[in-house]
């Protein structure tokens, strides 16, 4: 049965072919005075970032600039920006690149309000009350965070990888086109595709009943971005693989797959963080590796759901002296097959984590109020070490 729920989701998105040169139009009404954030080097390659600053500038805004934001975006890189936004009385912010140059334009516009420590609404010291508008020209499909509230951020000084959750965070306008992944390179095509995945996955598997209509929407979201990874791998211009990759990116992790159901566990995503303070791997590789040992861990915990995926997601046939677990088993290797036929690690020691490293992970991911137990999280780790 579905549960009552109430869904508003406030950012303008904007998709399809060239709507990142309307950039300059839908920046306008928010103010004269632009950052541009930016990552290191594709988006001057492909020549997007001059289309971008020439809108800009066709409306009569001046741009600033804070570039070459790296993965897994630093808090060094949020401090700078925070600083060129008061220095220079910012007043809108333009994010062009993927999730990391994003949540880097969403905390920076937290910060630029705010005369404390940005680094405070992370640790849960204080909330925040205000935020610059963000407008978001996304060129990567895999974090969804044009469609949410969410940012992710490494302190690298602590070694400390948080998310934070607030309703100032979402972008006022995001311009969602599919044309500018075709430079994703296959490798981030596949770690794009298994954070899409992941975003639904996880709450699909939580043991949590959920409405049969929020099933089948996962289902299908899950199959046509395995489908459309396959394809643009084989082809990166192929439109129509890109399309429903980016509009499944923006759909996974903006809480319309939850409507409806009890909020569940995302363990993977928990403990990738957490790891992701010690160390650098994509999210997309961490949720690779991580997901898959969840699902196998816990599997007799979820095991009606996760049969379920086996059979409508895997395409597992069930055979007649099949139990469910054979069933759900059966699906999980067959995923992580799939997972390593498009590039993807399938093991912690391909992530470069160290044994050693295991115990520290376990302590963090019991602090965070949502993790696993310390003793479930070294058994998530030791599922597939090697």
């Amino acid at each position: 049965m579905m549960q009552g729920f109430e869904y508003v989701n406030p950012t303008r998105l904007i998709f399809g072919k060239g709507v990142f040169r309307r950039v300059g139009e839908v920046t306008k009404p928010y103010g004269q005075r632009v950052l541009l954030a930016l990552g290191r080097a594709s988006a001057r390659a492909s020549g997007t970032y001059e289309a971008v600053v020439g809108s800009l500038r066709e409306q009569g805004l001046e741009v600033f600039e804070l570039g070459g934001i790296l993965p897994n975006p630093r808090l060094s890189a949020c401090y700078e920006g925070i600083e060129i936004c008061k220095a220079r009385h910012i007043e809108v912010i333009v994010s062009l690149g993927g999730g990391s140059v994003l949540d880097t334009a969403k905390t920076i516009a937290a910060g630029a309000v705010d005369q404390g420590d940005v680094w405070d609404f992370f640790e849960k010291k204080r909330a925040i009350r205000g935020a610059l508008p963000v407008v978001s020209i996304m060129t990567v499909a895999a974090t969804g965070s044009e469609f949410n509230r969410i940012t992710v951020i490494k302190n690298e000084k602590l070694h400390k990888k948080i998310g934070l959750w607030n309703e100032h965070l979402f972008p006022k306008v995001s311009l969602a086109d599919p044309e500018l992944t075709y430079s994703v390179s296959a490798i981030q095509t596949a770690y794009g595709g298994m954070d899409i995945i992941s975003h639904v996955l996880e709450r699909y598997l939580n043991g949590i009943p959920a409405p049969l209509i929020q099933l089948r929407f996962k289902e299908a979201l899950m199959r046509t971005v395995m489908e459309s990874v396959d394809k643009a791998r084989v082809d990166p211009r192929d439109y129509e693989a890109r399309s429903y990759l980016m509009w499944a990116s923006s759909l996974s992790c903006s809480g319309v797959f939850d409507l409806g159901i009890e909020t569940g566990d995302i363990p993977a995503h928990i403990i990738d963080t957490e790891a992701g303070g010690l160390s650098d791997h994509a999210h997309g590789a961490g949720l690779a590796v991580f997901l898959p040992a969840v699902m196998r861990f816990y599997a007799r915990r979820n095991l009606p759901t996760t049969a379920r995926f086996a059979e409508q997601v895997m395409g597992v046939e069930r055979s007649g002296r099949m139990s469910d677990i054979d069933v759900a088993l059966s699906g999980i290797e067959a995923f992580r097959d799939w997972l390593r036929e498009i590039g993807c690690p399938t093991t912690v020691r391909e992530l470069g984590i160290d044994r050693n490293a295991f115990d520290e992970i376990a302590r963090r991911v019991e602090e965070n109020a949502e993790g696993p137990n310390a003793e479930d999280t070294l058994g998530i780790l030791n599922t597939y070490y090697e």
